[in-house]
């Protein structure tokens, strides 16, 4: 799941045309900060400032439920 965020905050700046930097700057974080989320390296970095980088692209943090379905779920999925 963590490799997802990284995915998306890379490419979702490489589609904007922002730099690293620039982006850092729009963050008020260090460039060194994006880069490491960019390649899935979580050391040291807070939510909130996953959040900020997420924000200003345009994107969020959702949560979702995991496990196996119950036996409604299944019966409505599959009739």
């Amino acid at each position: 799941m963590l490799a997802t965020i990284g995915e998306t905050i890379r490419s979702a700046r490489k589609t904007r045309g922002w730099s690293q930097q620039y982006l850092a700057d729009l963050c008020n974080l260090d460039r060194t900060t994006i880069g490491a989320l960019e390649r899935n390296d979580y050391n040291d970095i807070g939510i909130r400032k996953v959040e900020r980088v997420l924000g200003m692209l345009g994107k969020t943090l959702t949560t979702k439920d995991v496990g196996l379905p119950t036996l409604d779920e299944l019966k409505v999925q599959y009739g």
